[in-house]
């Protein structure tokens, strides 16, 4: 599936977006098993919080495949899908508050990384979303 990504240029860093999400285990946390050896994933559901450029941004993953959350200024809610360890998010729709500029700079940079995610892996306590640039780091809200 391809999608086209506003402002994809100003996320240079390198490496993979890591979305490292910390919440709460839920209750069926774990997907069905394909039958192969290895562990199914743990699910995204639950809530989760990072910060990029000291700026506090959290989701939401609900198990009806909804996302939400705060970007830093505004507010966004999408779909979700995962496929196995595969993971695809949005599009992502948001409030259009203006805040301070490196608040908005910070939430650019989030929203086009959320929406360029490619794959996952769940823990109990961190969500690690991974796209084909850069990292966001989530720890549990």
């Amino acid at each position: 599936m391809s999608r086209v990504l506003r402002g994809a240029a100003c996320i240079a860093i390198g490496g993979s977006l890591l979305v490292a999400l910390a919440g709460p285990a839920m209750a069926g946390d774990v997907a069905p098993s394909t039958g192969s050896s290895a562990a199914a994933p743990r699910s995204p559901v639950g809530d989760w919080r990072t910060r990029t450029d000291g700026v506090l941004q959290t989701i939401t993953f609900a198990a009806d495949g909804t996302v939400s959350g705060s970007a830093g200024c505004n507010r966004f809610a999408g779909t979700y899908s995962t496929d196995g360890s595969a993971i695809s998010i949005g599009p992502l729709a948001t409030t259009l508050m203006a805040c301070e500029e490196n608040i908005m700079n910070a939430e650019a940079t989030f929203l086009v990384r959320l929406q360029a995610a490619v794959s996952y892996k769940a823990t109990a306590k961190t969500l690690k979303v991974f796209a084909p640039k850069d990292m966001i780091p989530f720890r549990r809200a």
